[in-house]
């Protein structure tokens, strides 16, 4: 039997894509690119060719039988388009900022790169129409997933030391970080509410549950989250749950939830094996939010917190500091470890900020894979999204510079496809 040769058969692949393509078909081809496909592989001079929204072809061969619109990277990094798994977006009254913020932050996202971000608890009526907007066309931006919230109790523990001035984010002073930590429990909410609360949200159209964990001695909160993961997960809805401490974190995943919402930061995991490996044993992915708890700088340099505030030194920074550390000690266990910002900021400017924190203590190579197939996986969409691979949506980027080589060219985005159509073009106005 006559062996072909890996060059011919790429050859062959490319003529066979072209008759299959056929004349009329809608593509797009890109060439001439420095290729991170996500999978560990590295393409120096590559193609990505797309049809009808999804990839079919990630190879170093020249795509030049293929017909359609071809866009020549010039040695240009593309990848998989960004992924925010844990953002809030509508801020003030919401009908207001649909008319007059809504179509500009959502063509922000693409700007930045993001093309699938998941709303973690905004206004419910407002956040599942501006998805609709999204999803009919009427503006540009990511693809819109979006979490209903669901309460564990019947009324929310209040921090001892409330946030004071007229900066009142709960992160200022973290109501899980003792002393301020509530030592009592509050009432119960019956479990047919808890069920109903679910059901209500799937009929909804939501596409997942949000709770928030503070165990409270003897208090109902991680029977309560049981109940919500059994009526979620019969109805196809993950639970994430926000869980600052390593303790809720603990209480979380015994509930069997599907992601932590925040990395744990209260408490210190390099002293703790028992809770470390009980986080690990759990398989439950963990998204980052590390630049919470850092210090953004404004156009005058003055750090300032996510609610726009001064920043409260220097409580926070101990999160700031201890979050990146419990991050490295799970990903050295096994954590699949995602991204998400949890912040307000321009998406860009978010980006550069957890970029920040993550290059404490990952390499490129590792934020890359925080980034791409990671968080993919930890929304539920690793067979969609965050990586450049034949079948998966045709959801890519184009970057200025090599992020392997330096992980801030990140924010350095000139070109974003999505669903195999240019959304974003800004070659020719970035360095």
């Amino acid at each position: 039997m006559k062996i072909r040769s890996p060059v011919l058969s790429i050859l062959a692949g490319w003529l066979a894509l072209g008759f299959a393509l056929g004349a009329g078909a809608q593509s797009i081809v890109i060439t001439n690119a420095h290729i991170i496909d996500g999978t560990g592989k590295v393409i120096e001079h590559g193609s990505v060719i797309a049809k009808d929204g999804k990839i079919v072809a990630v190879s170093s061969a020249i795509a030049s039988s293929v017909s359609g619109p071809r866009i020549d990277a010039h040695g240009m990094t593309v990848m998989a388009g960004f992924i925010d798994a844990h953002r809030h977006i509508i801020r003030g009254e919401s009908s207001a900022w649909l008319a007059d913020h809504g179509a500009e932050n959502m063509r922000s996202f693409v700007n930045a790169g993001f093309t699938t971000v998941f709303s973690m608890g905004d206004d419910p009526h407002a956040i599942l129409e501006l998805r609709r907007r999204l999803a009919s066309g009427e503006i540009t931006g990511p693809t819109l997933y979006a979490a209903r919230i669901v309460p564990l109790a019947a009324s929310t523990p209040a921090p001892a030391t409330p946030p004071r001035g007229p900066f009142t984010d709960l992160a200022r002073t973290d109501p899980a970080r003792p002393p301020d930590r509530p030592d009592t429990a509050p009432a119960a909410i019956p479990d047919d509410q808890t069920r109903a609360a679910v059901r209500s949200a799937k009929q909804d159209g939501f596409d997942a549950i949000k709770t928030f964990m503070i165990a409270t001695p003897g208090g109902p909160e991680g029977h309560t989250l049981a109940v919500i993961v059994e009526e979620a997960h019969k109805r196809g809805l993950r639970v994430f749950t926000h869980a600052t401490a390593v303790v809720d974190a603990l209480a979380a995943v015994n509930a069997k939830i599907d992601v932590l919402a925040h990395t744990a930061h209260i408490g210190h995991l390099e002293e703790d094996e028992v809770a470390r490996q009980t986080l690990l044993n759990s398989h439950v992915p963990m998204v980052s939010t590390l630049a919470v708890f850092i210090p953004h700088f404004d156009a005058d340099n003055k750090p300032v917190f996510r609610d726009g505030g001064p920043f409260p030194m220097p409580r926070p920074l101990s999160s700031g500091g201890q979050g990146p550390v419990n991050a490295r000690v799970l990903w050295d266990g096994g954590m699949a470890y995602a991204y998400g910002t949890d912040t307000q900021w321009d998406p860009r400017e978010s980006l550069a900020d957890e970029l920040r924190a993550l290059n404490l203590v990952f390499s490129p190579r590792d934020i890359l894979k925080i980034m791409g197939p990671n968080t993919a996986a930890a929304i539920g969409k690793g067979d969609e999204l965050g990586t450049l691979e034949p079948g998966k949506r045709a959801n890519l980027v184009m970057v200025a510079g090599d992020p392997l080589q330096d992980v801030f060219d990140l924010t350095r985005v000139v070109l974003v496809v999505k669903d195999g159509k240019v959304v974003s073009d800004e070659r020719g106005k970035r360095p």
